[in-house]
């Protein structure tokens, strides 16, 4: 288990220290294209403020990652918040960083589907269960092995949703 929780603070840490070198490679590569062409260079120091082009590329690069981000850590808190109300009885431990990893792989407001899709399948579970075999419904079921399923097909709604639809930049801050 705690080999299990090892990987996936590895695997976020890749992801992280990934994302941020491409992020500021992204913004170099801004720099030089306008540092470049005759017009954009009014727009670089010292002819404008250095805050333009840095609000520029926050709003243009930076803005989807760090939005990831805040997204994981508000479905951490959520996690969390909820399995000590709830007196430790919704989630493995292993759940408080396996949910908001994947989660941070999605764009922002997808991000929050992958908590709700988790709970919409496991009422059904629970619902099913009664049917089936009149069991008591405050038995524990966890998607704890299922989580990363369920992340990949909103990783595919999400890729659907950003590149044929366009609708997620409605909802963008």
């Amino acid at each position: 288990r705690r080999k299990e929780k090892i990987y996936w603070i590895l695997i976020f840490l890749i992801y992280f220290l990934l994302a941020l070198f491409y992020i500021i490679y992204l913004e170099y590569v801004q720099y030089i294209v306008w540092a470049s062409h005759p017009i954009s260079r009014n727009l670089l120091p010292p002819n404008q403020s250095i805050f333009y082009f840095i609000s520029y590329t926050y709003h243009h690069i930076y803005k989807d990652f760090v939005w990831r981000l805040l997204g994981a850590f508000w479905v951490f808190l959520l996690i969390y918040f909820l399995n000590k109300m709830f007196k430790e009885t919704l989630f493995y431990e292993e759940e408080y960083y396996i949910i908001p990893i994947l989660t941070s792989f999605i764009d922002f407001p997808l991000n929050f589907f992958l908590i709700i899709f988790g709970f919409a399948i496991i009422f059904f579970l629970h619902i099913l269960n009664k049917l089936k075999r009149k069991s008591d419904f405050f038995e524990k079921i966890s998607l704890k092995d299922n989580w990363v399923f369920i992340a990949i097909f909103l990783i595919i709604i999400n890729m659907i949703a950003k590149n044929k639809l366009g609708i997620l930049e409605l909802f963008k801050p």
